[in-house]
């Protein structure tokens, strides 16, 4: 559950896509940058704003730190 679906690396600045799917923010960032859809789907994407997932920041960390 923490890892990014498109890296399979552990999330650091997990964030969230319109598709409502999570991913580490560099590796979606490269993707938006050259495709306008869900890089899971493949469908259009509406716009390309993410949003930070704190939630999962957060569990993230707590994992870590464990």
């Amino acid at each position: 559950e923490f890892r990014c679906p498109l890296s399979l690396e552990l999330m650091t600045d997990p964030v969230v896509a319109v598709d409502g799917q999570t991913y580490e923010r560099a590796d979606i960032e490269r993707w938006l940058a050259t495709h306008d859809t869900s890089p899971m789907s493949g469908e259009p994407l509406a716009h390309k704003s993410l949003v930070p997932n704190h939630t999962l920041k957060g569990l993230i960390a707590r994992h870590a730190a464990a």
